[in-house]
């Protein structure tokens, strides 16, 4: 069947219908611009979001403030909270001094003095919390963070109770200057692992897997010990790690070579660099996406509640991470298929357009034969609008719209004799 191309007058019906339907199409992106629009903005912001210190802030279960250069609270997690008594909306603008007993406010001037000038400090102050005892606590200060609105700004790290060591609690701070977004998913997670060492005492290497361990989706090690002791529980299939990955529960090893749990990794372990092992399971969304592991040089050295709770602690920061980058891909995606949906619906309606000349009928109807015609053939219909936008003088799809128009005509008859 051929087209013959002829120009009609301007107030011709099929002219009209044309015209309408070139409306609706303009109408329709505008629309779906706007919602494109609305989407990148998200991405924009979710990605500016992500350059802050916040999503790991408040996901660790360590007491964080981020204050101003004088100590001013800007931002406070529900562990700091906690530990001041203070509700945590009601935290936020409060001088950290108004916290700290008189005799020690020059000692914390001192350390915010340090870390300004050096760029972290560590001391013990002593703490008044809203309703409770007086109590020392253990801080590290770190400078040349960035608060949202661009402004520099200290992060203040918390220990209650025994002094910790300082190297483990500088690592804990450290934390909270990852800036996430500015590298790679991966250069993140490597940092985390060589944080969580230095913070676990007694750990020699780390390494985080995100996905199955047996088939991770993405892997970062601090070390090349770390990445032997990952590969022979992948050679092996058996493993703490993937162990605490298939269970969802942290597992502890502190003597690999003894441990009945894996007797195909204890055979090795007298080859391998690590004699000891306390894995826990990274949660996103509340389900296990990944495993951060510490690595023990010695044996027994990985087997107190402290360790696990530091390890625990960069699993939460690991998690934050994830989480972070879950969300960004999900708008991401959510906007590639608005993408797709625009091209989609402006496809389709250029389609009816030109179906309603070929048949002589309005645009509704030819959006129902092509409908009819998506069904009969199992094809989708934004590929046979594609298919009629590209070639609209293909013979083998006239024919078939024809018959398919044909067809609805006989069944509105019968419905309505």
């Amino acid at each position: 069947m051929s087209v013959e191309r002829t120009t009609l007058p301007v107030d011709d019906p099929l002219t009209l219908q044309l015209s309408v339907v070139t409306h609706e199409l303009a109408v329709a992106d505008d629309e779906l611009a706007a919602q494109q629009r609305e989407i990148d903005d998200l991405v924009a912001r979710e990605s500016d979001a992500r350059r802050t210190v916040s999503a790991l802030t408040h996901s660790v279960p360590v007491p964080v403030l981020v204050t101003d250069p004088v100590g001013g609270v800007v931002e406070a997690n529900l562990a700091a909270a906690t530990l001041l008594g203070v509700p945590l909306a009601r935290l936020v603008r409060k001088p950290v001094q108004a916290f700290v007993a008189p005799e020690a406010r020059g000692a914390v001037r001192g350390l915010v003095s340090r870390a300004a000038s050096t760029g972290s400090a560590t001391g013990t102050v002593t703490l008044v919390p809203r309703h409770a005892p007086t109590r020392a606590a253990r801080v590290v200060l770190t400078a040349g963070g960035r608060r949202p609105d661009g402004r520099a700004s200290l992060s203040w790290v918390f220990v209650d109770g025994p002094p910790a060591d300082d190297a483990a609690l500088k690592a804990l701070a450290g934390l909270t200057a990852l800036s996430v977004g500015d590298t790679t998913v991966h250069d993140l997670l490597t940092r985390i692992s060589t944080l969580a060492t230095g913070a676990v005492p007694g750990g020699s290497w780390c390494s985080v897997v995100l996905g199955d361990p047996a088939d991770p989706d993405e892997l970062a090690a601090d070390s090349e010990q770390a990445q032997r002791m990952d590969g022979a529980q992948w050679r092996t299939g058996q493993g703490p790690a993937l162990t605490a990955y298939a269970d969802g529960t942290p597992v502890v090893a502190p003597r690999l070579e003894e441990d009945p749990r894996w007797p195909a990794l204890a055979a090795l372990a007298g080859t391998l660099p690590a004699r000891g092992a306390l894995a826990v399971p990274i949660r996103a969304q509340d389900t296990v996406r990944g495993v951060l592991t510490v690595y023990g040089q010695e044996e027994g050295t990985l087997d107190s509640d402290t360790q696990l709770d530091r390890a625990l602690v960069f699993a939460h920061a690991a998690a934050a991470v994830l989480q972070d980058v879950l969300r960004v891909e999900e708008l991401r995606s959510t906007a590639e298929n608005l993408k797709i949906a625009m091209s989609s619906r402006a496809t389709i309606e250029q389609a009816k357009g030109l179906i309603a000349g070929w048949l002589g009928c309005t645009v509704e109807d030819a959006f129902a034969t092509l409908s009819r015609v998506s069904m009969d053939r199992n094809v989708k219909l934004r590929d046979i609008a594609a298919l009629a936008v590209a070639d609209p003088s293909r013979h083998d799809l006239q024919p078939l719209l024809a018959e398919a128009w044909h067809r609805l005509r006989q069944e509105r008859q019968r419905s309505s004799s």
